[in-house]
């Protein structure tokens, strides 16, 4: 598979080079029920790996509860059929939410032998034997964070994770945990969009800034609402209307669809905000690719945070 380039960045400490855009894989398998799974499911997740790496993508964006663990091992047997590709990719995953069943109610889990157990199972899925950033998937208020910063320090002393990031955590769970960990956190994974601005206010972008936090955007499309997917569920929101006039308007200069000035807004921010765009159709990812060749002007930038703002600019 020839790599056609997009745009990159450093990631930590270390500044690895990473894609701009990274795929999230939630939906790779195709479907969360694991006695639906078929070979069909594999060849689409497959399919849609292949279009990933060939349009440049190599940050991948997992968690072990994702289709139920089939999303990972659907990636496992990517990199089966791929020899030497690993070295080439930076996978991170999640742990600490257990889905449950009949038996097991909806809850998390950030105990020290839930985090160990877990990470094997996501490095045997993936077929690999490190995890490049392992994440906090939401926080777990019924375990202290010095016993979960004591499991992911000895991952990474171990050499089994190389970085340690968070998802769904507020500034005062980052320092909290951070309190105890021996190495920084160095992403967070909030759910970020022009559709959904919670973290332009509550303090997480800004913490991120201040202590170097890359910020992976999870939901960066809105559920689909900023690809033009659901729109009539939304037709009584004042904020549509703005948008799509917005969109037109801005899609006509920079020959972008609006899904691509979406991601483009978003990895604009200057915390350097790195969307997880997640599919499993080919042409719906080359096209998020193509977002990456966009330079929003400053004023334009402004033009589609205004438009996706409940309240007119102060």
């Amino acid at each position: 598979m020839t790599a056609q380039f997009t745009r990159t960045l450093s990631f930590g400490p270390q500044e690895v080079e990473v894609s701009a855009l990274a795929l999230g894989c939630m939906g790779l398998a195709g479907t969360w029920d694991p006695e639906e799974f078929s070979a069909d499911h594999l060849k689409r997740g497959i399919a849609a790996l292949e279009t990933a790496v060939e349009a440049g993508i190599t940050f991948y964006d997992h968690a072990d509860i994702y289709g139920r663990t089939m999303c990972e091992s659907v990636f496992g047997e990517f990199l089966d059929m791929n020899s030497g590709l690993r070295e080439r990719l930076f996978l991170a995953s999640k742990c600490g939410i257990i889905l449950g069943d009949e038996q097991t109610p909806y809850h998390y889990n950030l105990s020290k032998p839930y985090i160990l157990e877990s990470v094997q199972g996501s490095l045997k899925r993936l077929q690999t034997d490190y995890i490049d950033l392992y994440q906090i998937h939401r926080p777990d208020p019924h375990t202290h964070p010095r016993e979960t910063a004591s499991a992911l320090n000895q991952l990474v002393k171990d050499g089994l994770v190389r970085y340690i990031g968070v998802s769904n955590h507020l500034p005062s769970h980052v320092l909290a945990l951070q309190a105890y960990l021996d190495v920084p956190i160095v992403s967070t994974q909030p759910a970020i969009s022009l559709w959904n601005q919670e973290t332009m206010y509550n303090g997480v972008l800004d913490q991120a800034l201040e202590k170097n936090i890359r910020p992976l955007a999870y939901s960066p499309l809105g559920g689909g609402v900023l690809a033009g997917k659901n729109l009539e569920k939304h037709q009584d929101d004042p904020r549509l209307p703005k948008l799509l006039t917005a969109f037109e308007v801005l899609g006509e200069k920079y020959n972008a669809t609006p899904a691509q000035l979406s991601l483009a807004w978003l990895m604009q921010h200057p915390a350097g905000i790195i969307p997880l765009f997640g599919s499993n159709n080919p042409e719906n990812i080359r096209e998020a690719v193509g977002a990456t060749r966009i330079e929003l002007s400053h004023e334009d930038w402004y033009i589609l945070w205004s438009a996706g703002r409940e309240l007119p600019l102060p």
